[in-house]
């Protein structure tokens, strides 16, 4: 006979040789003690906990002809089909591989056929999360009402991807890791039975390594097996799991703590030498810190391998173990980006080892001096942005309030016309300074004279749909220029357009005319505008300060104009609604006269449509 894997041999009969779930199990027997079967059950929880075993023993109990206390007998006709995968009633299918429509559909077809040997014919839907969401839908109502015969039984480990429909129709169980206590003592029943001696360490490091899954556990002791028939020993369980010698990384935890860098770099070494892998040495140092802070807060029930060792963590700090837990976290998340995995373990040894010291005051005194340097650079920089923060509003003051006194220079990063190419004495700009201002003051004057008449341009053929395109693609413009850019541009905003132009208005008068001269910022804008809108607009600017009295003088110039395209827009409108009545009385007499004429001739008439 060919070998069978240890999982599969020794996987649970009865409910009570399930493991680990006995609130499951029992809750399962008293609905079948009591005849209180629901139509669909979910069982969720990790790989490896029982969730395909309790189905499959909760199947073969329903169709059981000699129940025990809730438990199959094992020993009936349908028991032995189920356990050798041939009772045609109990239908196990895998999602992972079937996970379309049609094999819903198919289900969904069947279900309404009475069960051939026992009593109910039972689903059984593995990894029902990754049916598709045709596939769920398609289940749904065959999952809700489905025939007095038929129990749906689904499993998953990813709960969260379960639609809600479906979990909201079946009877939900969660199945929970199993103890390292119950692995090892299911381990140690198993090698009884097959007659193999075993050393306790070397259980203890298969179930640390299981991570609450027995199907895991096995297999690992499986592969043991298979490396030694003789025996279960320690060096083995290390050898094959990569897991760490626990007494020397029991000792590494002491030097890390005691500051000794070149003994834990050695011990590191060795670890590594002998097959440990840098993930399992970091995983079992952060295990076994939290283990220690647990005995130095009074759990009496944490074990350790060393002898004394409880005698020797009684100087090591609290805070010194949550700081090598921290960094430990840190170096595991480094590991996954890199290939040379030995560094990240080693980096993490020497910050480890050379930062605060063991004993309790001292570290406080290292917290502390380090707390005090965040602090004084906190405050540093506190005081940096502070000044910052008054040159701003000093600046913003300035400009709202000397306009006439502005100096050429705006500060930030908000630059309309740069010209880094030119360059000049700082004397003869102070003595230009006067002249500068002067053309600036005249040259405003006519591009406002100007602005004038291209904003009554604009407003002439301006349309709401036009202006409303714009608003809808401003949000995605500011989204799309630079931070220094995305500032300039908040404080333009589009007040009216036309099919080629567009009017934006500017809230400061001082940047309303730097802009209108920064051909290179105007165009920008142009092109993104066009990009977002597929269409071309020129863009108008106008001062905040004048938009208003702008818009009135226009509507005051053009009142007349204005009124007759108000009026012909009406007339156009009761032009239309007068030939639709028109149209409309034309066919109500053409049908009348049609109807006049069958009720004279009746079949004779002939109606020809022209």
């Amino acid at each position: 006979m060919a070998y069978q894997a240890l999982y599969r041999k020794w996987r649970p009969r009865t409910f009570d040789a399930v493991v680990g779930q006995e609130a499951i199990t029992d809750t399962l027997k008293n609905a079948i003690k009591r005849q209180k079967i629901s139509h669909a059950f979910l069982f969720a929880g990790p790989r490896g906990t029982g969730k395909t075993s309790c189905a499959k023993i909760f199947a073969k109990a329903l169709n059981c002809t000699n129940l025990q206390d809730g438990e199959p007998c094992n020993e009936c006709a349908n028991c032995k089909a189920a356990d050798q995968g041939s009772l045609n009633d109990i239908i196990e299918i895998d999602a992972a591989s079937n996970n379309g429509v049609d094999e819903i559909r198919e289900i969904r077809d069947k279900v309404k056929y009475a069960p051939t040997q026992g009593k109910y014919k039972v689903y059984i839907i593995d990894e029902v999360h990754m049916l598709s969401m045709g596939a769920f839908n398609a289940l749904l109502k065959t999952l809700e009402e489905p025939p007095e015969h038929v129990v749906f039984i689904l499993a998953t480990t990813e709960l969260q991807k379960v639609p809600a429909t479906i979990i909201s129709r079946t009877q939900r169980y969660t199945f929970k890791r199993i103890d390292s206590q119950d692995l090892v003592s299911r381990m140690t029943y198993i090698l009884n039975q097959e007659g193999v001696e075993f050393e306790p360490k070397a259980l203890d490091i298969i179930a640390q390594v299981a991570d609450g899954g027995m199907r895991d556990a096995l297999s690992i002791l499986d592969q043991i097996l298979s490396y030694d028939q003789d025996k279960i020993k320690y060096e083995d369980a290390l050898k094959i799991t990569g897991f760490a010698d626990q007494e020397k990384i029991e000792n590494l935890l002491l030097d890390l703590a005691n500051q000794k860098s070149d003994v834990a770099l050695k011990t590191v070494k060795e670890l590594l030498d002998n097959g440990a892998s840098s993930k399992n040495i970091l995983d079992e140092i952060i295990a076994l810190s939290v283990k220690v802070m647990m005995a130095l807060k009074g759990d009496t029930a944490q074990t350790f391998f060393t002898e004394n060792y409880q005698d020797k963590i009684k100087g090591i700090a609290v805070n010194k173990l949550s700081q090598i837990v921290d960094l430990a976290n840190q170096a595991l998340n480094d590991l996954r980006y890199t290939n040379q995995q030995q560094i990240p373990l080693d980096v993490f040894v020497v910050k480890t080892s050379q930062d605060a010291p063991v004993a309790q005051a001292s570290n406080n005194s290292a917290t502390s001096s380090v707390d005090s340097r965040e602090i004084t650079d906190l405050k540093k920089q506190i005081l940096d942005l502070q000044t910052k923060l008054d040159n701003l509003l000093k600046s913003n003051t300035q400009v709202g309030s000397q306009t006439a006194n502005f100096s050429g220079k705006i500060k930030g990063d908000f630059k309309f016309n740069s010209q880094p190419n030119q360059k000049a004495d700082t004397n003869t700009q102070t003595e230009e300074k006067p002249k500068a201002i002067k053309r600036k003051l005249n040259n405003s004057k006519v591009s406002q004279d100007s602005n004038r008449k291209q904003v009554y341009h604009v407003l002439e053929n301006a349309t709401k749909q036009d202006i409303a395109t714009i608003k809808d693609i401003w949000p995605d413009l500011l989204s799309t220029l630079a931070v220094s850019q995305r500032a300039v541009l908040e404080v333009l905003e589009p007040v009216a357009a036309s099919s080629k132009q567009v009017v934006l208005k500017c809230k400061y008068e001082l940047w309303f005319e730097r802009a209108n001269k920064d051909n290179a910022l105007i165009n920008e804008l142009e092109a993104k505008i066009a990009t977002l809108t597929k269409h071309n607009y020129d863009i108008v600017l106008v001062a905040d300060s004048s938009w208003l009295q702008v818009r009135k003088d226009f509507v005051a110039s053009h009142k007349e104009e204005l009124l007759a395209k108000k009026l012909q827009k009406i007339d156009h409108k009761e032009q239309e609604a007068k030939k639709d009545a028109d149209n409309n009385v034309t066919k109500e007499q053409k049908k009348q006269v049609v109807d006049k004429a069958k009720e004279l001739f009746g079949d004779l008439v002939t109606i020809k449509d022209e």
